[in-house]
């Protein structure tokens, strides 16, 4: 019989190894690489980022720098010399970026209201203007008075202004039609400040030949509201 606290001989089991299996192996490769690839993108987003901040800035840099070349030189246009060319200088205002429209802006604000209202308004639908007018005695002298009133729209605007001065026109007809009479052009003959109220008078005199006729008509050329 054998004793019971003694165990058989035979060979033990292998104990299990202490390395990584196949599996473990690939796992870790395959989570190394995914962090490598993970990395690169964060690298190349940030790059992206980086540059287009850089563009957006370069961009910023360049409608400003336009803008201080153009402002000086748009303000300076807006006189009562240069009403002829007001529309080109609002397209051009319309036509600059946004950016650029605001430096513009504020340089001369009151130039660019100034330049809208001209513009916009064609004077003789902005303004009536009434008229009575009288040949001297030796018929060499023709003797005006008028008074131009603003319409309600443009009143308005022009309220923003101490004044605005508006020149007046006049042509002398041999009749009343203006179709089959070519008239005679005396060409600028006045200037009147309106008030902020929206109406002025004056009252003028210029040399006058018979010939020309005794129908005549007083219109405005142009205004300018005054800073």
């Amino acid at each position: 019989m054998s004793d019971p606290n003694t165990t058989t001989s035979g060979l033990a089991k292998p104990s299990k190894s202490a390395g990584l299996s196949f599996y473990n192996r690939f796992a870790c490769g395959a989570a190394a690489l995914l962090a490598l690839a993970t990395a690169m993108i964060l690298v190349s987003t940030s790059q992206a980022s980086q540059s287009a901040r850089d563009t957006r800035d370069e961009a910023h840099t360049t409608l400003q720098q336009a803008g201080e070349e153009l402002a000086p030189y748009w303000c300076s246009q807006i006189t009562p010399d240069n009403v002829k060319n007001f529309d080109d200088l609002y397209s051009l205002y319309l036509d600059v970026n946004d950016e650029v429209r605001s430096i513009v802006k504020q340089q001369c604000e009151k130039k660019v209201i100034i330049n809208d209202l001209v513009a916009n308004n064609t004077p003789n639908e902005a303004f009536d203007t009434t008229s009575e007018c009288t040949i001297g005695e030796s018929d060499t002298t023709l003797a005006c008075t008028a008074t131009v009133t603003a319409n309600d729209s443009v009143k308005k605007e022009l309220a923003a202004f101490p004044s605005t001065t508006v020149t007046l026109t006049m042509k002398i007809h041999t009749t009343s039609s203006w179709i089959t009479s070519k008239g005679y052009d005396v060409g600028e003959v006045a200037t009147i400040d309106i008030d902020s109220s929206g109406t002025g008078t004056t009252q003028f005199e210029i040399p006058y030949d018979p010939t020309w006729g005794r129908y005549y008509e007083i219109k405005l050329k142009r205004f300018y509201p005054n800073e």
